[in-house]
């Protein structure tokens, strides 16, 4: 039962870990067009959404400021 503890925890430090660098993806997207802060517009939990689904940080940026993205 030890084992399957250590093994939690190591996939919840992955798990947070990828999360943080999609979250990080998403910011240098919307800084690269001077947008919007990521943190004014979505919190965490509706950003692990996106993540979740394996959604592209491209697409999150996208759909959630489309008009700064294309121009």
């Amino acid at each position: 039962m030890k084992i399957f503890r250590k093994t939690s925890a190591l996939s919840f430090y992955l798990l947070k870990s990828g999360f943080q660098a999609f979250k990080a993806r998403i910011k240098e997207e919307l800084d690269s067009t001077g947008t919007v802060n990521l943190d004014d517009i979505i919190d965490d939990e509706e950003l692990r959404a996106f993540y979740r689904r394996g959604e592209s940080p491209a697409f999150v940026a996208a759909a959630l400021c489309p008009a700064g993205i294309d121009d």
